[in-house]
């Protein structure tokens, strides 16, 4: 190959590097601060496009290797280290990414230990799609509920509130994780004890709150306020 040729070759590759290396901090930092698993996806698939792009770069890197005589030049060291710059930084992300995951489904997990076998698999559906902040809120309430830290008066609000908050989603078109159907049967059951309704109603919480803000109901409780007390409560406990 012509020097000029493989020059222009190696310049091509390495601004290329350079892009996909700076899209890879970029989404490096948006991962840092995001916890919608919806968003988190997204990136990750992107993620694992920059992974094939590093492949194919490395593929036309030794390919252009294979073509110098002598040591390498100056510019094909540039490129190499580039190269390697990008993998760290891909391995060093996918493996904070499988941390967290790991960390998550572990507390999916617990918070799964609270149900009938029969109700798992609804909650585990409804789980899968909340955030780490929203699993471990959700947790520390099903933790107090059984523990008798809510008090009647209180969960004969929330329960209502839930409840409400479901027909509101359901008029507007809204759709959950699981068949609405399944979630209203559950918690209106009537040969289930009122407590255990509530701990069925609880994991919805997060996606009526996620729909309209602070959603003002019927009921009179406002369900954000709410669940921000109890989180402070249990905490300070």
């Amino acid at each position: 190959m012509e020097p000029s040729n493989l020059t222009r070759r190696l310049k091509d590759l390495e601004d290329n590097i350079k892009k996909d290396f700076a899209l890879l901090k970029d989404y490096e930092d948006a991962l840092r601060d995001e916890d919608d698993p919806r968003r988190k996806g997204k990136y990750n698939r992107a993620i694992e496009q920059l992974r094939e792009s590093a492949n194919r770069y490395q593929q036309e890197y030794d390919q252009l290797h294979q073509q110098i005589t002598g040591e390498p030049t100056v510019q094909m060291q540039s490129v190499a280290i580039q190269l390697q710059q990008m993998n760290n930084g891909l391995d060093r992300l996918s493996a904070g990414q499988k941390a967290i995951y790991a960390n998550i489904n572990n507390l999916r997990q617990g918070l799964l230990a609270h149900y009938e076998a029969g109700e798992k698999n609804i909650i585990s559906a409804i789980t899968n799609q909340l955030n780490e902040s929203q699993v471990t809120t959700i947790s520390a309430l099903l933790d107090a509920i059984e523990a008798n830290q809510v008090s009647d008066a209180e969960m004969q609000k929330i329960l209502p509130s839930i409840q409400e908050g479901l027909i509101i989603l359901q008029q507007r078109g809204v759709t959950l994780p699981v068949s609405q159907e399944e979630i209203v049967e559950v918690i209106n059951a009537p040969q289930m004890d009122f407590k255990h309704r509530l701990k069925v109603a609880v994991p919805i919480i997060p996606f009526i709150l996620d729909y309209e803000g602070e959603l003002e109901l019927g009921t009179g409780i406002n369900l954000k306020e709410a669940l921000k007390q109890f989180r402070a409560r249990l905490i300070g406990g």
